[in-house]
């Protein structure tokens, strides 16, 4: 074989092996598990139980680029309400994502969490009111800013490529009521009628200012919103249980 012709047999060769590498490559480059799967969330979206305990815990994102914190709850004693499969189980493990309120924006899941039980509790929401208490729990509907996906859950982008964020309806756990504390239905009733005895003879700005320095008011940050965002008043005149008169003064319906 001349020189020529070995060298031009050598560069075949490397080509074939490169052809073959990248064959493998493709074929090995996917390949679905049929594991049983071990992510992803609790079945359980409405629950009573019993709190046994609580604690911090610390987590590598799956890409193992990041690290995050949860609170996990640990329940006893469970009475499944409603479940997105069958869940035998007499205990369960409810996980929260936990950042520092100094140093996370509201609009969380662990906002949607501690919002119910300052509702139970505004003056000591205290998670420690819920250890060893009967409770119960559900997954509600909340919008979060978070980021856009399609109808076949892909990442919506913009025209450069960039992530689009809005508004996105998620699960969040909230609580429904403890025993000892009450209902945060029954405790949201009562809020508004204290609401609208405060309202009740007050022009609006009036009313701002006394609830904007009422301590029962400023524990509920979604209430101080809706009166800096100025819908407080409108909301509870449209669910008729406010008035206001030829002079601007509100009166309690009833």
């Amino acid at each position: 074989m001349t020189s020529i012709a070995y060298q031009a047999y050598v560069r075949y060769a490397k080509t074939q092996c490169s052809v073959i590498k990248e064959e493998q490559m493709v074929q090995e480059a996917f390949k679905p598990s049929m594991d049983r799967p071990t992510g992803g969330d609790t079945p359980l979206r409405e629950f009573i139980g019993v709190l046994e305990s609580y604690k911090l815990e610390s987590h590598i994102s799956s890409r193992g680029n990041s690290k995050y914190e949860t609170v996990d709850f640990n329940f006893k004693e469970l009475e499944v309400l409603e479940a997105v499969e069958p869940y035998p189980f007499p205990i369960a493990v409810i996980r929260v994502g936990y950042k520092d309120p100094k140093a996370s924006r509201s609009g969380t899941k662990w906002d949607v969490l501690a919002g119910s039980l300052r509702k139970l509790s505004p003056t000591k929401p205290d998670p420690d009111l819920l250890v060893g208490k009967k409770q119960q729990w559900k997954m509600i509907e909340v919008s979060l800013r978070g980021i856009m996906r399609d109808e076949a859950g892909q990442e919506v982008v913009d025209a450069n490529g960039k992530q689009v964020w809005g508004e996105v309806p998620t699960l969040c756990w909230a609580i429904v009521s403890v025993d000892g504390l009450g209902s945060v239905e029954q405790k949201d009733k009562d809020f508004n009628t204290f609401l609208v005895d405060l309202a009740d003879g007050k022009t609006e700005p009036q009313f701002y200012s006394a609830a904007l320095t009422n301590s029962e008011v400023t524990a509920r940050p979604n209430i101080v919103e809706a009166i800096t965002d100025r819908k407080l008043l409108a909301t509870l005149i449209e669910m008729g249980k406010l008035e206001r008169d030829a002079e601007g003064i509100l009166h309690k319906v009833g």
